[in-house]
Order: structure tokens, then C-alpha cells, then sequence
């Protein structure tokens, strides 16, 4: 910003100069004589009064005097507001006498409300600079020079460079327009007036002109103006990335960098991030990517685009990756570059790009190099490749898994560190590896076991200490996690973190991996009531939650046939609570269907009665009504059969059915009232 500011104040100074070569010098003590000439009719006269003026104002040890002069300022806006369509010069040369004022934020005041006459500066001075600058953007002051002419070649080319001229004054009188306004919005409410005059509009015009200063400064002042959600729909509603991506790349490095600033601003906002995909940015802004002084705005801008997971694949197609790669593999210290890593866990998030990352040696010189520096944030772009659903990508790790666990096990591990290379291997399923072996050699049952506990840690690690275990549960490890008691640690935990959707899908999903193995199933279906939380997860609000444990149940039902009659009726009672709460009479009053708790079930005679009430009807009578209807038209068989027939079979089920739901009457004591209710705005979490 600084170097950018020296810059404006660089071009404004020569700016003046070229106003100065057009008048002999000014002196102070004929101020007087100059304003008697601003009430002449000759326009030549006040345009050369109004240069003199403005060239004592480049002097600020005439401000004093100036300033304190009693008509000067008011005079000077009277000027501007009546004479501006008459000359360019005069237009010029005035505007220039209020951009110097502005260079000083002590005499805005002065400007925006002149204490001698209560002049307005809004009012006059700025609506009568934003009301000029539309027809000098329109080019409607020189559309004269476009017109086809006739005659002489000499006539041609004095018009052609009289044209020329027009244009390079329309320029400098923009500049200075501009300048003098980017002055005084360092007020918010000027800026705010500024806003309900239309200037985001006349700014990206300007981008369709050519003049290099002109295009700094406008995209200076867009971008001071970007950080307001009105400016910037605004300039969306102008097309403005399509003007911006022209100058991506330019060869002058200050006008880029301007743009660049400018493009990452608006890259907060979804649709202008669009706009960037579709005009190209992507690819423009990679080529950028190695130049050390864009670099920082270059991989911010990338950054915000790599947001969009359909964006992400773009990447691939460029050479992005592998200029990231070779930052992040020579960068001495992660924590400086915090652009860089936050763009290389973006674009490892995706498959392809995970596997470009995977290419060659280029994992192993990623992994070796996080094992170097030990750098949590190296990490975490080695995290996001472990959780690729490609086999390919999680076998490369292969090498590395007693390596991390080793690291996993330093005394002087950071918790940061520690969390990421824990979350890293409860990403490593490989079905080939040898979890049996590691876990003996590191018994890192019992490691873990040391974390599980409620309250021990922080819950992010332990929330990847429930995943390692999923992962490393199976044909071989299942005893030992029977014996270091994580089985019922989980459990337990299960009720602890009953209100966090994450830790019940990943603590349910290990659930599923324990009873995939005959000691962890076993330990869990005796030792724990985990049958009736995973039928009440079935309730949850959260899809994901309520999958696995479906997942689980079905696993118990085809393994254990007596717990699979039990799991029926309980998801029965489950999904059916309400009528069970009403047929068993739970409220005071028995209507219709309602009877109480003391009251006896009569299966005699075949009328079952329930408190006096008679509610299921023989077969026999059954049959006779069905005869009745015969007699009405319709077949004996009624399409099932003789009458009175019936499926000896399917009634053999139903008393099975309500047999089992009466007999384990103990059993369905034991069962806990549901002591999970998930918050109401609870989310939907990943699958693990």
C-alpha cells in the first residue's frame, strides 16, 4: 500500500508540472488580481487566473494565506459549477486546487463544509465532479474525432493529434477528479455519498481506458470500496471481473499488483468467484504463482477459489500442484506462508489432486520432509491424503505407519502435532497390513486405552483415538481390545459424548467393526447394554447415525438368532412407542381400547378380552361372517382358499411373535429409558 501511494503522489506531482510549463510563475501578492479576472467573459482569461491559483496552491506555505482568504474556495466551486462544459483546461486547473487541499486530512472540513458560507462540499464541489465525469467516460466531448472525414492528409493528422490531446486532458482530469475523492472517503460518510452517486459505476468504466495511472488509481479506489457488500454488488452487476482478467498478467508490475488486490477482495463473494472460473483466472493466476512479490495475493486469490469443491478439479489440468509441491517442500517454516498451506489442504481434499500430489517420489519427499521438521501443518496436508478412499494413495503410506506411531509416542510431541499424526492413521484402513504385529511391538492397545477415557484429553483427540481403534480392530486384534478394555471404555464414552453427533457416528461405527469378530461382539452384547443404544440411535435426527447403527443391528441379527428376535421387538416398541403407550393404558382414563395395567388378558373361548372389553374375535366366527358375505354375490373362497381356511403357518409366527414379546419379561426391564437426544439443530457428520 505504501508503495503504491508513493507512486499516485508521484504521477500527481508530474501531473502539476505539465500544468506548470503552461503558465509563467505565480505570485501570492497578486492573488487579488487573479480572482478580478475569474469575472471576466473571456474563458481564456479565468483559465489562466484558475492555473495561477492552482499553481500557488502546490506551495504549502501559501496555504495559510490561502486558506484564510475570505471568497476564494466559495469562488472556486462557483467556477467549477457554472463554467466546467466550457473548457477542460478550466476544469482542470480547478480541481486541482481542491486535490491539493485534500492531500491533507485536516482541511477536509474545509472542503466538505467551507465555514465562511456554509458551502456544502456534497452538494457542489462533489456532485459537480461525479455529474462531469459522465460525459468525459463516455468519450461524448471527443466522439467528433472518431467521425470520418475529408480531406487533405494534413488535415487528418492535425485532427488526429488535436484528438490525442483531448484524450490525454480527459485523463489527467479524471486522475485528479478521482485522486481528490479517494482523498476524502477516508470518512465513511463521505464514502457512504459517494456510494448513492453512482461512483463504483464511473471506477469500472475507467478500466476500459488505457492510461496506466488512471487504471492504478481506479482500481486503487475499487478496492478500498470492495469491502462493502453494496460497492461490491454493484461492480458485480458492471461485469468487473471480465475488465480485471485483461490485466492478468500486464507488464507493469504496480498496475498488476493493484488488480490482483482487487480480484482477492472480491474472491470473498461466491458469484464473483464464478466470474474468475469462467473468464480463466485460474490458470492466469498459477502462471503468477512463482513471482515472489504476487505470491502471497496470488495463492490468497487461489485460496478462495479452491473453496468451491467443484473448482477443485480445475486444478488438476494446471501445473498448480507441482509449483505448490515445491513450495511447500523448500518453505523453512510453514506458519510464514499461511496462504500456501491453506491452499494445499484445500486442493488435497480432492481425489485427483491428492493423487497428482502422489506422483513419483513426490509423497515420499512430502512425508520425509514432515518427519524433518516435525511441522503439524506439513501434517495436515499428510492427513488429508490419508483419507482418500483410493487404495493406491493409503498403501503409499504403508512404509510410514510405525514411523508415525513411533512419533505418535515422543515425550516432547505438541498436541497440535499429536492430533494430526493420530488423525492420519485412523485414516490408514489397509486391509494387507499387519495391525496384530504393530500393535504387539508398540502395545499401543494400552496406549490408547491411557486416552480414551472421558475427560482425559481434549475431545479432538479423542475423538481420533475412537477412530484409530475402529481401524485397528480385526480377526487378530480382536482379543486384545477385549483385554485392555477399550471395548467397554467405548461404551462408556458412547454415554458420555451422547450429545456430540460426531463422536456417536465414529463410536457407532467401531461398534460395527467389533461385531464383525466374535470376542469384541461378545464382550459388547454381555457385558454392555449397547443393543438398546444402537436401537434408539435409530430415532436420531442425524441420517449418517442412524445408518451405521442400523448397519450394527443387522450384523447382530445374522450372527445371534436369539438377539435378532429380541432386536425385532425392541425396533418394534421402538418405532410403534406411542400406540404401545396407549393399549397399555398408561393414561388415567380407558376408552374404546384403553384398559389398565392390572387389568388381566382372557384367551378363553377364543373372545380374548382385555378389562371386560372383548377385542379379537374367533376364527370360527370369522369364518361365519365370511359366509355371510357369500350370500351377498361373492365366492366362498373369496380367492384364499375353502372357508373358513387359513394359514396355519403365518398363525404359528403370530403366536411366536407375541410369545417372545411376553415371555422375556426381566429382560425388557433391564432397558433404559433413551438417554440420548440429539441438540435441535444437529447436523448431519461424515461418515468414517
Amino acid at each position: 500500500m505504501a508503495e503504491l501511494k508513493t507512486k499516485r503522489q508521484q504521477q500527481a506531482a508530474q501531473i502539476f508540472k505539465q500544468q506548470q510549463k503552461q503558465y509563467e510563475k505565480a505570485h501570492l501578492h497578486e492573488l487579488d488580481n487573479y480572482l478580478e479576472d475569474l469575472y471576466e467573459e473571456d474563458v481564456a482569461k479565468k483559465v489562466r487566473a484558475t492555473g495561477m491559483i492552482s499553481q500557488l496552491f502546490r506551495s504549502t506555505e501559501n496555504f495559510e494565506t490561502l486558506l484564510s482568504h475570505q471568497t476564494l474556495l466559495q469562488t472556486m466551486s462557483r467556477i467549477l459549477r457554472e463554467d466546467m462544459k466550457r473548457s477542460i483546461d478550466l476544469c482542470i486547473n480547478v480541481i486541482s486546487i481542491f486535490f491539493a487541499i485534500s492531500n491533507f486530512s485536516q482541511f477536509h472540513g474545509l472542503i466538505m463544509d467551507n465555514q465562511f458560507h456554509g458551502l456544502i462540499m456534497h452538494n457542489q464541489v462533489g456532485a459537480s465532479v461525479v455529474d462531469f465525469l459522465g460525459p468525459i467516460m463516455d468519450n461524448k466531448s471527443s466522439r467528433r474525432w472518431h467521425q470520418p472525414v475529408h480531406g487533405s492528409a494534413e488535415s487528418f493528422r492535425r485532427l488526429n493529434r488535436d484528438g490525442a490531446i483531448t484524450g490525454e486532458k480527459q485523463d489527467r482530469l479524471l486522475y485528479i477528479c478521482f485522486y481528490m475523492l479517494l482523498n476524502l472517503a477516508e470518512d465513511v460518510n463521505i464514502e457512504r455519498k459517494m456510494k448513492k452517486k453512482n461512483i463504483a459505476v464511473f471506477l469500472v468504466k475507467m478500466l476500459e481506458r488505457s492510461n496506466v495511472e488512471l487504471l492504478i488509481l481506479s482500481t486503487t479506489f475499487l478496492k478500498k470500496l470492495s469491502i462493502y457488500r453494496e460497492n461490491k454488488d454493484k461492480m458485480g452487476e458492471c461485469g468487473i471481473v471480465e475488465k480485471l482478467c485483461k490485466f492478468v498478467p500486464v507488464h507493469n508490475d504496480v498496475l498488476l499488483m493493484s488488480v490482483l488486490r482487487l480480484l482477492h477482495n472480491l474472491s470473498f463473494d461466491q458469484s464473483q468467484r464464478e466470474e474468475m472460473v469462467k473468464h480463466g483466472l485460474i490458470t492466469k493466476s498459477v502462471e503468477l504463482i512463482s513471482a515472489p512479490r504476487f505470491q502471497p495475493v496470488v495463492l490468497g486469490l487461489l485460496y478462495h477459489v479452491s473453496i468451491e469443491d467443484k473448482c477443485k478439479n480445475m486444478f488438476t489440468y494446471t501445473d498448480c500442484i507441482p509449483r505448490m509441491y515445491e513450495m511447500l517442500t523448500r518453505a523453512q517454516d510453514l506458519r510464514n506462508t499461511p496462504e500456501l498451506i491453506a491452499l494445499a489442504v484445500n486442493l488435497t481434499q480432492n481425489t485427483r489432486n491428492a493423487e497428482v500430489m502422489c506422483e513419483g517420489d513426490r509423497f515420499d519427499r512430502l512425508i520425509r520432509r514432515a518427519f524433518q521438521t516435525c511441522d503439524e501443518l506439513a501434517f495436515k496436508v499428510v492427513r488429508n491424503l490419508s483419507q482418500q478412499d483410493s487404495l493406491n494413495v493409503k498403501r503409499r503410506f504403508g512404509t510410514y505407519i510405525e514411523q508415525m506411531v513411533m512419533l505418535l509416542k515422543a515425550p516432547d510431541i505438541t498436541a497440535e502435532l499429536f492430533v494430526e499424526v493420530l488423525g492420519t492413521l485412523a485414516n490408514l484402513f489397509i486391509p494387507e497390513f499387519d495391525f496384530l504385529g504393530l500393535v504387539r511391538m508398540h502395545t499401543l492397545l494400552q496406549f490408547l486405552a491411557t486416552y480414551a477415557q472421558p475427560g482425559a484429553v481434549d475431545d479432538d483427540i479423542l475423538l481420533e483415538v475412537v477412530m484409530f481403534v475402529g481401524v485397528l480392530c480385526n480377526e487378530g486384534t480382536a482379543p486384545l481390545l477385549v483385554e485392555s478394555g477399550l471395548v467397554n471404555t467405548l461404551f462408556v464414552l458412547m454415554g458420555e459424548k451422547k450429545e456430540d453427533d460426531e463422536f456417536v457416528l465414529q463410536i457407532a461405527f467401531s461398534f460395527n467393526k467389533f461385531m464383525m469378530f466374535e470376542e469384541t461382539r461378545s464382550a459388547l452384547l454381555h457385558n454392555t447394554q449397547v443393543v438398546f443404544y444402537l436401537v434408539d440411535l435409530l430415532q436420531d435426527k442425524n441420517k449418517e447415525v442412524r445408518r451405521v447403527a442400523d448397519q450394527c443391528l443387522d450384523v447382530i441379527m445374522d450372527t445371534d438368532e436369539e438377539w435378532a428376535v429380541r432386536i425385532r421387538n425392541l425396533k418394534f416398541e421402538s418405532f410403534n412407542q406411542e400406540w404401545l403407550d396407549a393399549v397399555s393404558g398408561h393414561d388415567d382414563g380407558h376408552d374404546g381400547m384403553m384398559y389398565g395395567e392390572d387389568d388381566e388378558v382372557d384367551y378363553g373361548d377364543g373372545n380374548y378380552t382385555i378389562g371386560g372389553q372383548r377385542v379379537v374375535a374367533d376364527f370360527d366366527e370369522f369364518a361365519e361372517q365370511a359366509g355371510a358375505y357369500d350370500d351377498g354375490g361373492m365366492s366362498g373362497n373369496g380367492g384364499h382358499g375353502q372357508e373358513g381356511d387359513y394359514d396355519e403357518e403365518e398363525q404359528m409366527k403370530g403366536y411366536a411373535i407375541k410369545s417372545a414379546r411376553r415371555d422375556p419379561v426381566t429382560f425388557v426391564a433391564t432397558r433404559p429409558s433413551p438417554q440420548r437426544r440429539p441438540p435441535a439443530d444437529a447436523q448431519e457428520s461424515p461418515h468414517h
